[in-house]
């Protein structure tokens, strides 16, 4: 069964299998425009709906994630011409610096517990971004 969503703007698929021999469900995330599978496994649940449950807020989670990492990179262009983002993600969240002309007196970090918060605003966290990069950035040397 194919299921076509839109997360944050993007069209995704999501092809549930199943069951198998353990009889249980398998969701894999397909990226239509771009042509790739977003997970590298497939999604598992109990049942059809709950493995598409868990899909989607894979897939929420993901996107979010890319969006965050792009508005990183978009704001440090904008305001650190030349600058090189250094992106880092780890079980505590994202983080980013800044190297060559540019520097982040603070890294930027946003917390996985905020990412993965159903209310999380991600307009609030581009501005957040902005306002930390306009705050913090400043000429390295």
């Amino acid at each position: 069964m194919d299921d076509d969503v839109e997360v944050f703007g993007r069209r995704l698929r999501l092809r549930i299998d199943g069951p198998d021999a353990g009889r249980r469900f398998s969701a894999v995330i397909d990226d239509v425009e771009r042509g790739q599978t977003l997970t590298r496994a497939p999604v598992r649940g109990r049942s059809a709906a709950d493995a598409r449950d868990r899909a989607l807020e894979v897939a929420h989670n993901l996107v979010l994630i890319e969006r965050l990492q792009d508005s990183i990179v978009g704001v440090a262009r904008d305001l650190a011409p030349g600058g090189v983002v250094e992106l880092h993600e780890d079980a505590r969240g994202i983080s980013a610096g800044l190297s060559g002309p540019w520097e982040l007196t603070l890294p930027l970090l946003i917390e996985r517990d905020d990412i993965y918060d159903e209310d999380f605003d991600l307009a609030a966290a581009e501005e957040k971004i902005r306002v930390h990069f306009v705050t913090h950035l400043r000429r390295s040397g």
